[in-house]
């Protein structure tokens, strides 16, 4: 991820945490031989007069109750070991133990998982606590904190609260950790295309069989990216121009959480094939039309390249707008590629070329 999200949106983040414990609860009285309490005096105190018409929680949590009874004493356990480490967010992003999923659990279990945890997180549209519906408080407290771009691509732009809304990126599929359906630390807003193209329901921490960890989307790590290692005039020829080889490297702590990133998200290819490759030639005209502007024609090739930096510095927009957090790196590996021993000179002329006739 590029950025996290502020921990205060999730400070509503309490739906998946008491269908859990009605879970847990109603499985102990199981196990000792007693009935599980009754609708709606199961339901914790502070709850019960918002969940209680919830006819659907009711039904789903019986069924799957009534499946677990049916259970031989010695499979319950896997039933509650994949419920405590599908819960225990947000250590599981960042530790390497294994998790249990779905297909872990008895057969005669998985349908009944599935339904509750489906219902609970179409509840997170539905159930209002405060001013909003729940999923839909955590996004306007992410959209205040002036977030308005994807942080998984940083590419896309959110829209505002009251628009349509974006999909709520589950970091563990609810196809296979069910457990963690409605728990907000594994809802992080995304842009369509990082989830719907992207994502879709990979399984972020078993990437190819092997166990990944990944970023915590509330307290990251995040990390910044560079182009430093790029080679001019090696890369992809557009319109007749070589551009540069584009080597994207992540920069931050804790680079096997960003190779998960990248390989979830397709990152280096994005931004090369996408953004890169695409758009450089028109930021490379966009500056030949400011230089001309500011400086005039008629200037040689040294005296172009050496205005890299104020441009960089003075019309470069910080952040995500425009991709900026790209197009200044793109800028900066130019700056240092006109300078450079052996190909600055060929670069300087690449450059006047475009001032010259722009």
């Amino acid at each position: 991820m590029l950025f996290s999200y502020p921990i205060e949106a999730i400070d509503q983040n309490w739906l998946n945490a008491v269908a859990i414990d009605m879970m847990l609860a109603g499985m102990n009285a199981i196990d000792e031989g007693r009935r599980p309490a009754a609708w709606p005096a199961c339901l914790p105190q502070g709850r019960r007069a918002l969940l209680e018409q919830r006819t659907g929680l009711k039904s789903k949590l019986s069924t799957l109750l009534r499946e677990y009874r049916k259970l031989p004493v010695i499979e319950r356990p896997d039933v509650r070991a994949a419920i405590l480490r599908q819960t225990e967010l947000p250590n599981i992003f960042s530790d390497t133990a294994p998790c249990p999923t779905l297909a872990s659990l008895p057969a005669s279990m998985r349908a009944p998982v599935s339904a509750l945890a489906e219902y609970l997180f179409g509840q997170l549209s539905t159930l209002k606590d405060g001013n909003g519906f729940l999923r839909d408080n955590q996004y306007s407290v992410i959209y205040a904190s002036k977030i308005r771009h994807c942080p998984f691509c940083g590419l896309n732009y959110f829209r505002a609260p009251g628009a349509p809304r974006h999909a709520l990126d589950h970091l563990l599929p609810i196809s296979i950790y069910p457990f963690a359906a409605a728990d907000l630390r594994n809802l992080p807003p995304a842009c369509d295309e990082c989830n719907t193209t992207y994502k879709r329901g990979i399984d972020i921490l078993n990437l190819g069989g092997v166990r990944r960890r990944c970023s915590d989307p509330y307290f990251g790590p995040t990390y910044r990216i560079s182009l430093a290692d790029s080679d001019f005039f090696n890369g992809n020829s557009i319109g007749g121009y070589i551009l540069p080889r584009w080597n994207i490297t992540i920069i931050g702590n804790e680079l096997d959480q960003a190779e998960t990133w990248n390989s979830v998200y397709q990152i280096k290819a994005r931004y090369a094939r996408d953004i890169l490759d695409a758009d450089f030639l028109s930021w490379i005209k966009h500056y030949s039309g400011w230089f001309v502007a500011e400086v005039g024609r008629g200037r040689d090739a040294g005296a172009v390249a050496a205005e890299l930096p104020r441009y960089i510095r003075n019309v470069i927009q910080d952040g995500y707008a425009d991709r900026a957090f790209l197009k200044a790196e793109a800028f900066r590996l130019l700056n240092h590629a006109c300078w450079d021993p052996w190909i600055g000179n060929d670069v300087r002329q690449w450059l006047w070329a475009f001032v010259e006739y722009a």
